[in-house]
């Protein structure tokens, strides 16, 4: 593709909001000259995106920028295409890309879609790609490897992951992926019966939050505990692994076993991420996020059990599950 024949790599970020602005300012510090297209319907979104890559655009001159409000206007091929929008809008956005464009990798952002059709649409207009990744990061990142080396797994874990407001539908996946990750096992079943009855409309109109508990069972045996409350935005983890303990605060960088071994670490930004992650597809072909296929499978079962929720309490006739 544009790569082989030019020297140059092309790189599609669609979706430029908050998020896909932090992809775009992670890609100036790519090592690979790229030719960068930045699509949004939203004509603010494109403004964001343009001021954010100005306060960055002098750590490298070796990239072109161009931004785009519709899909056709793109380049027919794209050796990485990140998808950084909400959920709803995702599947048909994907399907748009892969009917104009071909994309050698693509990365996509969480949470993957509202609906289990959703979910299989994103599967079938991947599939003819080379490879596709979801970006549920912890399972790439240095700090949440050196605590998997210090892991026993002699047997089935089990962890809690508890808080305040911190958006357990919207945000989940992530520790449901970390978890599966560290146990080396697969996602089996989701209960809802512990969340709230009444949901919350979250930051992004027309999407959604709720409090209380869900719990996860995986193939193993292993389980999970993942609760949200009213109060601020911040979490912990518990983690036990035989007879050891993990407790684990991200928002301050501690992770410390019940036998006093540390591992303290961060949690980078995107923007510290993107760059990284598009020299490794780039050059290997490969990166550490779960592939399209395995987050689909766990995302099917998620949304199976908290749209069953959402009709059981917020809307009995509803198709799709309204988080992002």
């Amino acid at each position: 593709m544009n790569g082989a024949s030019t020297g140059r790599s092309s790189v599609l970020v669609s979706g430029a909001g908050q998020l896909g602005s932090r992809y775009l300012q992670g890609l100036a510090t790519c090592r690979h000259p790229l030719d960068i297209h930045v699509h949004d319907v939203q004509p603010a979104a494109l403004a964001l995106a343009e001021q954010r890559w100005q306060e960055v655009a002098a750590l490298s001159t070796a990239h072109t920028v161009s931004f785009q409000a519709a899909v056709a206007a793109l380049p027919r091929e794209f050796d990485v295409a990140i998808v950084a929008t909400t959920a709803r809008a995702r599947p048909q956005l994907v399907r748009e890309i892969a009917e104009h464009s071909a994309v050698r990798y693509w990365v996509l952002e969480k949470v993957l879609a509202q609906s289990e059709a959703g979910l299989d649409d994103i599967l079938a207009c991947t599939q003819p790609s080379r490879g596709a990744w979801v970006n549920t990061p912890r399972r790439m990142l240095p700090w949440h490897h050196q605590i998997a080396e210090h892991l026993v797994r002699n047997g089935a874990m089990t962890m809690t992951v508890d808080g305040g407001f911190w958006g357990l539908a919207c945000n989940s996946i992530h520790f449901l992926d970390l978890f599966s990750w560290w146990t080396g096992e697969t996602l089996e079943a989701v209960d809802c019966a512990g969340l709230a009855d009444h949901w919350i409309e979250g930051k992004r109109a027309g999407n959604w939050e709720v409090l209380g508990s869900i719990e996860a069972r995986f193939s193993g045996g292993s389980t999970m505990r993942i609760h949200a409350q009213q109060g601020e935005v911040f979490y912990t983890f518990e983690l036990v692994d035989g007879e050891q303990v993990w407790r684990m605060t991200e928002q301050t960088g501690t992770a410390v076993r019940s036998d006093g071994l540390e591992v303290p670490g961060r949690i980078p930004f995107q923007s510290e991420l993107s760059g990284d992650l598009v020299v490794a597809l780039l050059t290997t072909g490969y990166c550490g996020l779960p592939s399209v296929a395995q987050s689909v499978a766990m995302h099917r079962i998620f949304i199976r059990g908290l749209l069953l929720h959402w009709r059981q309490t917020m809307d009995p006739g509803a198709s799709l599950l309204p988080i992002t």
